[in-house]
């Protein structure tokens, strides 16, 4: 894995150079650690901010002063969507506050992807590579959702561990009616107390 940083961390930084406005912003964190889980890889990544560069390494010595749990793909979509930072999806530990700014400087964060990508292929390559991005991007979430759908029919129709939404109504139904039911007891009980 620590391997697979290197690039990625020159990527990020390369694309940090390309806004000057994003980089400056980066005085707020220096010195400051994020540490980034990776759940369903078990991997924890350490992001260390010096002197408007980050820095990546897979040292879990470091002190974090906040961390990110989730998963690779819902770690990815925070690009497009730094809101998500705060969703159900993700936890995080730390510095609220941090991570309120680290919200901010993703979502100020303006880089165009495919004129770098035009850079290094030219024009005639970048936007069909930009395009199978985007399309494998797109593909992975259908998936994703996807999988997820077919795995809770399987529970509920093949082994019949989750309740179908009938078997939930039937249920709360039967919930409601006991509680009219215990409420209707309770108050004759009341009414034969006040009586004796």
């Amino acid at each position: 894995m620590s391997t697979l940083l290197k690039p990625i961390e020159l990527a990020i930084n390369v694309a940090l150079a390309q806004d000057p406005e994003t980089k400056a912003k980066l005085d707020q964190f220096e010195q400051r650690c994020i540490a980034i889980h990776i759940k369903d890889f078990n991997q924890i990544i350490t992001m260390l901010v010096i002197e408007q560069q980050i820095r990546l390494s897979t040292d879990s010595e470091q002190s974090a002063d906040l961390t990110i749990t989730a998963n690779a793909l819902t770690l990815i979509k925070l690009g497009n969507n730094p809101d998500n930072l705060f969703s159900a999806e993700i936890d995080i530990h730390g510095d609220v506050q941090f991570a309120k700014q680290l919200r901010d400087l993703l979502d100020g964060f303006d880089f165009d992807w495919e004129a770098q990508l035009a850079k290094l292929t030219g024009d005639t390559l970048a936007y069909p590579i930009a395009h199978g991005i985007r399309q494998f991007a797109a593909w992975a979430q259908n998936t994703h959702q996807s999988m997820q759908q077919n795995i809770a029919e399987y529970l509920r129709e093949e082994i019949r561990i989750l309740p179908d939404k009938s078997q939930i109504k039937d249920y709360m139904n039967d919930i409601d009616k006991l509680r009219a039911d215990f409420d209707r007891i309770e108050a004759r009980i009341n009414r034969l107390q006040g009586s004796i």
